[in-house]
């Protein structure tokens, strides 16, 4: 009861505030969007025809801006699906040094790779180590703080329900549990004119059981599905590791998922990837608070240059513990995936990627899959 009264008085609070900002300033109004459209040519070794196909991959629109010089808000949508799904969509009320406080529709932290926008990440898909979480965003409550150490390290954390995005988050079980996400990160070395950066993170989640799905980093392919019987709910712990120096950067991973069960079953998968960068023309990736950003040719096409050209490698791996496997004998107990790629930045708002992509998921039959992706991306 003490804790819903504090929470009742709170929000009161913002009420209040807001109501007495918005009185002394008209709300501000920006529209974006993004779109993602891609190829994709998959083989089997074993097989003789191409999987072929194209998609929308991502079509987000979205509106933010300021309702007062302390309330900010935020409302996106992917409808790339033909349908409507919630990506942010939240009221921010920013404390300066206290930190800043979302409701509604949030970013989950639980890693660097997640912490990156889908227009910034130089890969198409995400390291399968993601996979180990439900969804990037939840609806709820996020708490973040960037001022930490002199503004050297920051916090978050965040309680989100188990809703779907494309039925607007809505959840009826909550009784079931919530996500309850923290995340911790430093940058103790960090010039921004140089691209110095050394990036570390520590994160933890705890979540409600749910089944495991995911692709070997390619959207359209084949999908692997674990079951963990008699499992109750899961922990995952993360390990981050970012560093950089003018045009090249690295960033690695570490995550272990843990079920817990009443069976005496060793439930756990743990997943890892290493990555690097290289901008041939001398650009570099920004950062800033635990997250990669806009990557800004020095000349773009649109004022005679030639825009920017960054080569990219990924390796990640993701493996399952003996009782995984023998609960899922149909499905892999180790993936490894290389991924090499090329991203030509015409401007800092239109990219155009190709990966190419080896999977080995030990399959004596088909044996590994072999892909060719090709994006163009805009964003505004």
């Amino acid at each position: 009861m003490k804790f819903k009264q504090l929470f009742t008085s709170f929000f009161l609070l913002l009420l209040t505030s807001l109501y007495a900002q918005t009185s002394k300033m008209q709300p501000t109004v920006h529209l974006h969007g993004r779109i993602q459209f891609d190829f994709e040519f998959l083989k089997r070794q074993n097989q003789s025809n191409w999987f072929n196909a194209n998609e929308f991959r991502r079509v987000h629109l979205s509106v933010d801006g300021l309702l007062s010089p302390h309330f900010s808000y935020k409302v996106e949508v992917n409808i790339a699906n033909a349908t409507i799904g919630f990506r942010d969509v939240y009221l921010k009320y920013k404390g300066g040094k206290l930190g800043n406080f979302s409701f509604g529709s949030v970013l989950e932290p639980t890693g660097l790779d997640m912490a990156t926008s889908s227009k910034y990440i130089p890969f198409f898909e995400r390291a399968m180590l993601t996979s180990l979480q439900n969804f990037r965003w939840g609806a709820g409550f996020l708490y973040e703080n960037y001022h930490l150490f002199k503004a050297h390290a920051g916090f978050q954390m965040s309680v989100t329900n188990n809703g779907k995005n494309s039925e607007g988050f809505k959840d009826v079980n909550l009784a079931d549990g919530q996500n309850i996400s923290t995340r911790f990160v430093a940058w103790p070395i960090f010039d921004s004119s140089q691209n110095l950066l050394l990036h570390l993170g520590v994160n933890y989640a705890h979540r409600p059981y749910k089944d495991l799905k995911f692709r070997p980093e390619n959207h359209m392919g084949e999908k692997y599905h674990y079951i963990f019987p008699d499992a109750k709910n899961r922990q995952t712990v993360g390990f981050e590791l970012a560093t950089g120096y003018q045009s090249f950067s690295l960033q690695s991973e570490y995550k272990m998922m843990t079920l817990a069960n009443n069976i005496s079953k060793d439930y756990n998968a743990g997943s890892f990837y290493v990555l690097g960068s290289y901008f041939l023309t001398g650009e570099h990736r920004p950062y800033k608070h635990g997250a990669f950003g806009r990557v800004k040719p020095k000349t773009d096409v649109e004022h005679g240059g030639f825009g920017a050209l960054e080569l990219t490698a990924r390796f990640s791996q993701m493996q399952f513990s003996n009782d995984v496997a023998a609960a899922n004998p149909s499905n892999p107990a180790e993936v490894n995936n290389l991924t090499v790629g090329l991203n030509w930045y015409l401007t800092s708002h239109i990219k155009l990627m190709y990966n190419y992509i080896l999977t080995d998921d030990k399959n004596p039959v088909l044996g590994n899959m072999t892909g060719h992706l090709l994006r163009i991306q805009m964003d505004f």
